[in-house]
């Protein structure tokens, strides 16, 4: 296989040595220049962070500004000082019109603001700081109208609510429902004995009944709901300022909800899933050949569904039926579709036929979409039979890989650690990111002006004098070129942080393949088997392949950085996408394209990250290896991602929608949640992810499993692939456990004298 450019040569890998992964005492360690590159792109990072928190504007994302331009929270001129932290936006609806142009950009927005010590409720004066006489000559562009005719004051219209200090307003909404009996009426009852309602529908005698009351629902026969909503909203606000009102009263809402519900949403979101998901993985080792199979019927019978819908779109079903009942013997059911055909007709439609069928204005493209799914229908059902030998084989990989979760369970919670390092990544991304936004021209003046105290402008003119050039350095900045720096170092840091999020789960990756693997050669020779294969699997990846890792992460960030840009420019021309079809075309294949190359770099480097903790193997050598694999065994390798994808919906997807649909109910009775759906989504989602966790696991296990058989079939006639996987394989398991018995692990030599064994029989 070719080497890697950027790795020290390895140690022998160990084929002849000892059959199993590769020990620490073999290994070497890989793509050392990457590490390297890896670590001087982080200091990078840390001057850039450095340089933004030392001359950033912290205080631009905490604390707004009032009329004059002048820092709420911050001691200076004008009215802002400590004891003001907030900001109060008197006139939103007006500044925002005024500036519909920078609504996309909001940190450009001017805004009329006045300083406050809490944001105001409805109905609140605040004062205008413009007015008052001993602030003269600092608000120039005070409003008239609140010094005059407001009388120095503005009345708060609405509550507002605080983001990042500043006060934003919140629509109010209140609904009320009265429950009444509308059968029996009122007057059917003895005077005195029911309250008739008279406050509305008078003439519907309705009458005013307990819904908890047993007596009452007893009395009543038929019910009804009489409700009334009042919705607060400021007098001439704008589109742009309701909407944001709308979305800060249902900001408000969901905190309430979440509040409420906290403790569903922690034990139908993360307790119960991660139940769930075990049980799940646990008895798979049983389970995995009827639920696969089960899902691949179901897939198919839902593509039948499919087709069948587009056939009654397309009006091929109606020709059909029409052609079946002309034949049919059975008068009675000919009956029975021609006095339907009657009614529908009756109903408003014009043809009985075109209501089982016929969409008329895209019937062409139903029968093409019903022609291309017959096809994959048949193609679907062909696979099936043709790669059921694969099937029957990754069924069996399942089942083991269970086994092996069990046996370790701790491999379960060992990517939590993950995730929990990407969310303080995450966190120092956001933080940074913000700060690297305050930077403004000054502030980048006094970051370059630094490099002046130790005289390197004056070092670099006399180079350029010795080279007899004339040149002035020059490190100051203006307005007009802030920006595009600001973009440059905002692009460094984002790609810092998709490199280092995809190096930390690199490193998850490799540690639990490496585990996977002293399972699988090591199972049955306690001597040879860590006591902690989970660390050991950790200690050597960081100890020798942490270069690999990087490599690996480093190729897969550029693509996400790609896709970025990619979407980024789609934002920016989606005018000119709008006036022509041919750019908007070109602009979904790409980002199309983008999309599906990085799921195969992902799933290149996935086996890349297998081999290189199974052989201790750099990035390119990792690659050739699974390309090698890919070209040998490619059919089954399609299968095992095939059947975990189908895993992967059953996890995903049933067990999130069971824990929101008892986080709902939860929520609802016990709780006395008045909006349910609310705890129920952050449920579904949480729970959603703590199953991805879990399926990444299972997904890496198998794949590893997987590559472990592969090489113990080639190298060693499958002596310590499972029995049961092995006959799947065609192997004579007796045969094959025969030289494992001659020594758990035992030498190549002996793997050669079996295969000569089997060559003379």
């Amino acid at each position: 296989p070719p080497t890697c450019p950027l790795s020290l040569p390895l140690v022998q890998t160990g084929d002849d040595k000892e059959e199993g992964p590769n020990l620490p005492s073999e290994r070497w360690c890989t793509d050392i220049l990457c590490c390297i590159t890896f670590i001087i792109y982080w200091l990078g990072m840390l001057l850039v962070a450095g340089v933004a928190f030392k001359w950033g504007d912290p205080d631009s994302v905490n604390f707004g500004k009032d009329l004059g331009g002048f820092r709420c929270g911050v001691n200076g001129l004008g009215a802002p000082n400590a004891s003001t932290p907030k900001v109060y936006y008197p006139r939103l609806s007006k500044d925002l019109y005024l500036q519909a142009d920078l609504v996309k950009e909001p940190w450009r927005l001017n805004l009329y603001g006045i300083c406050v010590e809490e944001c105001p409720k409805k109905g609140d004066l605040v004062k205008d700081p413009g007015c008052m006489p001993k602030y003269a000559g600092l608000y120039p562009d005070v409003s008239q109208k609140a010094c005059g005719e407001l009388r120095g004051s503005w009345t708060v219209p609405l509550d507002t609510v605080s983001v990042a200090n500043r006060c934003l307003p919140m629509n109010e909404k209140t609904a009320s429902r009265t429950t009444l009996c509308a059968m029996p009426k009122c007057s059917e009852f003895p005077r005195g004995t029911k309250t008739c309602y008279t406050e509305e529908y008078a003439d519907e005698e309705f009458w005013v009944m307990d819904p908890y009351s047993p007596k009452d629902v007893g009395d009543c026969v038929t019910q009804v709901q009489i409700g009334t909503e009042l919705v607060y909203s400021a007098a001439g606000a704008g589109p742009m300022e309701k909407k944001l009102a709308d979305g800060m009263q249902g900001l408000n809402q969901v905190v309430i909800s979440v509040r409420e519900s906290r403790v569903a949403i922690l034990l139908f979101g993360i307790l119960a899933p991660m139940v769930l998901a075990f049980c799940f993985m646990f008895f798979m080792q049983w389970l995995a050949g009827p639920a696969i199979y089960l899902a691949i019927l179901v897939l198919f019978l839902v593509m039948l569904g499919a087709t069948f819908l587009c056939a009654c779109q397309a009006g091929l079903l109606g020709d059909f039926l029409a052609q079946a009942l002309d034949k049919s013997p059975n008068s009675t059911i000919a009956e029975l579709l021609g006095e339907a055909q009657v009614a529908i007709k009756e109903s408003g439609y014009q043809d009985g036929l075109a209501y089982v069928g016929a969409d008329e204005v895209n019937e062409q493209v139903y029968k093409v979409a019903t022609l291309v799914l017959v096809v994959l229908d048949v193609l679907y059902m062909f696979a099936v039979c043709f790669f059921s030998n694969n099937i029957a084989i990754a069924v069996e990989v399942v089942e083991v890989g269970s086994h092996v979760v069990g046996h370790q369970p701790s491999m379960l919670l060992y990517p939590f650690t993950t995730v929990a390092a990407v969310l303080v990544l995450s966190v120092y991304f956001v933080f940074a990111g913000a700060y690297i936004g305050t930077l403004d021209a000054s502030a980048i003046d006094d970051a370059l002006g630094n490099f002046s105290e130790y005289n390197v402008t004056e070092d670099l003119q006399e180079v350029a004098a010795d080279y007899g050039a004339e040149a002035e350095f020059n490190y100051s900045v203006d307005d007009n070129n802030i920006f595009a720096i600001k973009k440059v170092l905002g692009v460094y840091h984002l790609l810092g942080f998709l490199w280092s999020a995809n190096f930390i789960i690199a490193i998850s990756t490799t540690t639990i393949a490496g585990a996977v693997s002293y399972w699988f050669f090591y199972r049955d020779a306690p001597e040879k088997r860590p006591s902690w294969p989970l660390l050991t699997s950790q200690y050597t990846v960081v100890r020798f392949h942490l270069g690999t890792m990087a490599f690996g992460s480093l190729v897969i960030a550029l693509v996400q950085l790609l896709r970025i840009i990619m979407e980024y420019v789609d934002q920016q021309t989606k005018e000119m996408q709008e006036q022509s079809g041919v750019l908007k075309l070109v602009m979904c294949c790409v980002r199309c394209c983008l999309a599906c190359f990085e799921r195969c770099i992902k799933f290149i480097t996935s086996y890349a990250y297998i081999y290189t903790a199974l052989n201790g193997d750099g990035f390119c050598t990792a690659c050739f290896a699974t390309w090698s694999l890919f070209v040998s065994h490619g059919s089954q390798v399609l299968m095992n991602a095939f059947i975990q994808q189908l895993l992967r919906v059953i996890q995903c997807v049933a067990i999130p929608i069971t824990c929101a649909i008892a986080c709902y109910y939860d929520s609802e009775y016990v709780d006395d949640n008045s909006n349910p759906l609310i705890p129920a989504g952050f449920a579904l989602v949480f729970a959603y992810v703590v199953c991805r966790v879990f399926s990444s696991v299972y997904e890496t296990v198998i794949d590893t499993l997987f590559v472990c058989t592969m090489r113990d079939v080639e190298k060693y006639d499958a002596r310590h692939t499972p029995p049961e996987l092995a006959e799947k394989l065609g192997f004579d398991v007796d045969k094959s456990q025969s030289g494992k018995r001659r020594g758990a692990g035992g030498s190549t030599s002996a793997s050669r004298h079996d295969a000569e064994e089997q060559q003379e029989e």
